[in-house]
């Protein structure tokens, strides 16, 4: 706790951070992709997508799997992975081992979102499981026509769609990042509200520019440690109930795969 331009003004920082709710987020997904795997064991698993959420869940698969590859556009996300057990490759080595068929996932998970794979690349397999996320949530006409997870979702004997919503709130995406922004967001009209208190700030930054223009990992990870939010307030009892709010709208994000036929 520190004062503000008086000392009968204290400057609070929430407990919970920012990677907190991103931890959150992602364990839920992985999760629900768990659950809908009902224990099963693979030989071989394909993740596309290793940001955020992808290197979670390529880290909760290792164990059910003789060997899990983690596949992105972007090399330098390599530094983001700690688990030696991960195979990670960039597209064009990717390609390569396409082109040798040195691949033959029984499971694939595609979590690149909008832009991201192309339905073309998955239907160069035949897995097992193929689990694709859906990147919607509210009715955004331009989000609604350039998503094409229901097109991805073309080959192997079981699918599923991964969804990812808040009870009782409204985002455009499911995608990590847009969920712990809004998490935040939300949270800051609510402590708002306490008595004593003068504002709220959301404590973000543009991460994706640390991480996919700056290519700094290191950066990346040393700002998402950072609290979620900084509290103006006469009054520091409230520190409870700021971390209580970030608490009740975390436990708003809920996921499950949805069986596609």
């Amino acid at each position: 706790m520190k004062c503000g331009i008086t000392e009968t003004v204290k400057t609070l920082e929430s407990k919970t951070k920012i990677v907190d709710i991103i931890y959150h987020i992602v364990e839920e997904k992985a999760n629900a992709v768990k659950y809908f795997l009902e224990g099963q064991e693979f030989e071989q698993v394909i993740i596309f997508g290793a940001y955020l959420c992808g290197n979670h869940m390529a880290h909760t698969l290792v164990k059910d799997a003789n060997e899990v590859i983690l596949v992105d556009i972007y090399p330098h996300l390599k530094d983001i992975i700690t688990n030696k057990k991960i195979t990670f490759m960039d597209y064009n080595t990717f390609n390569l081992s396409l082109r040798n068929k040195r691949l033959n996932p029984d499971l694939i998970i595609d979590i690149t979102g909008i832009g991201g794979i192309s339905p073309e690349v998955i239907s160069n397999f035949d897995p097992e499981v193929l689990i694709v996320e859906n990147p919607k949530y509210t009715y955004d006409m331009d989000i609604f026509e350039i998503d094409n997870s229901l097109e991805r979702l073309n080959v192997g004997k079981k699918r599923g769609l991964l969804n990812t919503f808040r009870s009782s709130r409204v985002s455009k995406t499911s995608g990590t990042m847009t969920l712990t922004i809004d998490t935040i967001l939300d949270s800051c009209n609510e402590i708002k509200e306490l008595d004593g208190v003068l504002y709220v700030l959301p404590n973000l930054k543009y991460y994706e520019g640390i991480l996919f223009h700056k290519k700094d990992a290191k950066e990346f990870m040393g700002e998402i440690n950072n609290p979620a939010v900084l509290v103006s307030s006469l009054d520091d009892d409230i520190y409870p109930e700021i971390d209580n709010i970030l608490k009740r709208n975390i436990d708003r994000i809920k996921s499950h795969v949805e069986r596609i036929r």
